[in-house]
């Protein structure tokens, strides 16, 4: 063990996962003596997954675990395995440098965070790097708010990162961030109900009780799959998004309650609380009038007054939602500065995509 040892739990969650085990393990061997402990959590892989790890992973303080199938079960259940005051999840196939590891619990420590956020560099399946611009959040954030520093979030920011997105959410890549443990155990570790968007709701549900911070240094890669929507059908997608905008107001609503009716924030947080509701409202017109045009198929939609009624509700939300977003870019928040000035900024480019 180093004497540099960090206080970081590395969960490694694992499921036939044989084939890229070396490559892994040959990165992860630069940063596995930083680490105080390692707990792989094995899906009961069917291709000797879990033997070639026990009989390659070298360190002083691992455990193999073995937990039914189940991304975010899994993780969580390896969670609560862990003892050390951060998290660190290895997901197979992502690389992290240990000067990353390292950057990111002294800025854990420096800005008192329970997560801090980094932007992965991305590479596809045989290992080149994705030059073309990435549309995470994550990475557009930086992109158009660059940081010279770490800095924290303020509560309604992370809200708002972790709302207008989704499915996709601010968290990007867990295998690029690190977690203090107490948190996310806390919270009841990542949701399961949210498919393959389990972080996008953590940081929703938590957006006004976690301290969150993000970094601008690079150390970390990601390997993009197949998007995890990739595939789901139509149905299933309206009703992921349900739950995540369900969820959205859920958690403003509890924000808002725990906040005294004489508050002078509380006007800004209702302003914050009606962004995502708007979106919503017309992502749920524009579905409307989807719906409506093809169910006149073949037949010309123009010749529709049910469709006309439609696309004039769905225009109308539109002008509401660019009007918000006009709003938000001009908008006086409070303890401005510069860097929150360009964040409403950015905010405001993100409503209006979907304008």
């Amino acid at each position: 063990m180093s004497s540099t040892t960090l206080q970081i739990g590395a969960l490694i969650p694992t499921l036939n996962a044989r084939e890229t085990l070396a490559g892994h393990l040959a990165s992860a061997e630069a940063w596995l003596p930083l680490v105080r402990e390692v707990v792989v959590v094995d899906s009961y892989s069917e291709d000797g997954t879990l033997d070639y790890l026990k009989e390659r992973l070298r360190h002083p303080n691992v455990r193999f675990l073995s937990h039914p199938r189940g991304l975010y079960q899994s993780w969580n259940f390896g969670l609560r395995q862990l003892t050390a005051p951060y998290a660190y999840i290895a997901t197979i196939g992502d690389h992290i440098t240990p000067e990353g590891l390292q950057h990111l619990v002294a800025v854990a420590e420096e800005l008192e965070a329970e997560v801090v956020l980094s932007r992965p560099e991305l590479f596809d399946l045989e290992g080149r790097r994705i030059a073309e611009p990435c549309n995470w959040p994550i990475h557009r954030l930086l992109e158009d708010c660059p940081l010279e520093k770490p800095r924290r979030l303020e509560p309604w920011q992370v809200y708002l990162l972790a709302s207008l997105d989704i499915p996709r959410g601010i968290l990007g890549s867990s295998a690029s961030n690190l977690y203090r443990t107490g948190a996310l155990l806390r919270s009841g570790g990542f949701p399961t109900g949210y498919g393959h968007a389990g972080d996008t709701a953590w940081a929703i549900a938590n957006a006004f009780s976690a301290t969150v911070a993000v970094t601008p240094r690079l150390f970390s890669r990601f390997v993009v799959h197949p998007n995890a929507t990739t595939g789901m059908d139509h149905a299933r997608f309206r009703e992921l998004l349900a739950r995540l905008f369900d969820l959205v107001e859920e958690t403003g609503a509890r924000a808002r309650a725990g906040m005294a009716a004489d508050d002078p924030a509380g006007e800004w947080l209702d302003f914050v609380i009606s962004l995502p509701r708007q979106v919503r409202r017309l992502r749920e017109s524009q579905e409307t009038y989807n719906a409506v045009r093809r169910s006149l198929r073949p037949r010309p939609w123009i010749f529709s007054r049910a469709a006309w009624r439609t696309r004039a509700a769905r225009n109308r939300e539109r002008r509401r939602l660019a009007g918000l977003a006009a709003q938000l870019a001009a908008a006086p928040c409070p303890q401005a500065d510069a860097w929150d000035r360009a964040l409403l900024l950015h905010l405001s480019r993100t409503l209006r995509q979907f304008c």
